[in-house]
């Protein structure tokens, strides 16, 4: 009887220390996988597969592993196998995005540009974050400047919804002791808005392409129709396109009616730079020169405009999801010596989305812009030049029905704060649209 006690203890003292043992591995094993995707990230590639090399026999097939696998093997220049790592981790989870987005760039590298851009399409078409849109696009037209083929996009699309200010006036009635008419007060509607737009891409060089788009809107606004607007802008421009950097240059004209006469128009000279600096994370610049003129009754506002700013997006969740954010100053210099609309303008932008799915999206945004104006309003009532602050926010629901429709339902929020009151208005729009596309 001792000795089978004796036995039993030894057996389960034996089986705990095996069940110690493994579990210790497993630890060690996670921190490895961790440090690595850690090393991937700040592009210590190298590093990185110094440590998942030796896993290879025991972590083969394990989706976590194969992914960062993959990735390491990219970018040392291994695309051949790391197609067959990343096609290993999305055998295992089709849903991998981020692996998906991965795979198509090794299909890319190894030569594969049949399977690469039909890879790219079909995410193309599964409404991705913008950053990997714009990744997405990018590889694409790589990929159609070494066939030297045009590529083509139209689209048609149409929004109903409500405006809580369609005119984006005042909610004030009298101004100085004059009683305000129906056009400079607050006036709500619902709108219905139709559009369109044809997106070419023509490449020039391996590197370089030509993207000429042209967009056309028409809203109507039944209880505030003298706001009714129709609109359209053209641009063309340069795109620079490497894996991992970015530039263009776009010239871009517009013009909007409203209620059948000018409002606006103008032309603007944009430029932008932006680089990959970690796996994660693209930092770059932008900078916009241009003029507006308006119609007869506001001719005091036309200004010649200049913008420039710093951004910064970053990806998470296996690209599922994004934040990114910019910082803008710039000015507004009047044509006209006599005008007060001068002024300084400093702001900051802020979005962030998340994809559910192939078919679900959410993405939020919002905003902060300082006008200081260099003149005073209205000097029988103030003493002190007019300073405006102008917020918003937006919340916008994505559901891809299909590659070629899209709906969306978007609740935006505007508010501008300024200390002449005739110029402060408050605005809250919700809307529905769908957008057919053709490729």
């Amino acid at each position: 009887m001792p000795t089978t006690v004796q036995g039993l203890i030894i057996r389960v003292f034996g089986t705990l220390v095996l069940v110690v043992a493994a579990v210790a591995d497993v630890g060690a094993s996670e921190e490895a996988l961790r440090q690595a995707e850690s090393l991937i990230n700040a592009g210590q590639h190298q590093e990185a597969r110094a440590i998942l090399d030796p896993l290879e026999a025991d972590y083969i097939g394990d989706p976590r592993y194969d992914y960062l696998a993959g990735l390491a093997l990219l970018e040392t220049g291994e695309s051949g196998r790391a197609v067959l790592a990343l096609e290993r981790a999305i055998a295992a989870d089709p849903r991998f995005a981020g692996a998906r987005l991965d795979l198509a760039r090794a299909y890319y590298a190894s030569g594969s540009y049949g399977e690469a851009r039909r890879e790219f399409e079909t995410l193309r078409d599964e409404n991705p974050p913008p950053a990997a849109r714009r990744a997405i696009d990018d590889y694409l037209a790589l990929i159609a400047n070494r066939q030297r083929r045009l590529r083509m996009e139209y689209r048609l699309g149409s929004r109903a919804g409500y405006d809580s200010n369609a005119n984006s006036a005042t909610a004030e009635n009298d101004f100085l002791g004059f009683d305000l008419i129906e056009r400079s007060r607050e006036t709500s509607s619902p709108f219905g808005e139709v559009s369109g737009g044809i997106t070419l891409l023509k490449p020039l060089s391996r590197r370089l392409l030509l993207d000429t788009r042209l967009n056309l809107r028409q809203r109507n606004n039944p209880d505030a129709s003298f706001v009714n607007s129709r609109g359209g802008d053209i641009s063309v421009g340069l795109r620079r396109i490497s894996e991992r950097s970015r530039q263009s240059l776009r010239l871009q004209t517009y013009r909007v009616d409203v209620d059948g006469e000018k409002n606006s128009d103008g032309v603007a000279l944009s430029g932008s730079w932006d680089r990959q600096v970690r796996r994660n994370l693209r930092l770059g610049l932008l900078g916009r020169l241009g003029q507006v003129r308006f119609g007869e009754e506001l001719r005091v506002k036309d200004a010649n405009q200049i913008l420039a700013g710093l951004t910064a997006r970053w990806s998470f969740g296996g690209g599922r999801g994004e934040v990114g954010g910019s910082l803008l100053a710039g000015s507004d210099d009047p044509r006209e010596s006599e005008s007060r609309y001068a002024r300084d303008l400093l702001g900051l932008r802020f979005d962030a989305g998340w994809n559910f799915g192939p078919q679900f999206r959410a993405q939020f945004t919002a905003g902060l812009m300082e006008s200081d104006y260099d003149s005073v309003f209205f000097e029988q009532e103030f003493d002190s030049p007019r300073s405006d602050t102008l917020t918003n926010a937006a919340i916008r629901l994505d559901w891809r029905i299909s590659p070629k429709w899209l709906m969306s339902h978007v609740v935006a929020y505007t508010n501008n704060d300024t200390d002449v009151k005739i110029f402060a208005y408050e605005r809250v729009e919700t809307s529905l649209s769908f957008n057919r596309y053709w490729r």
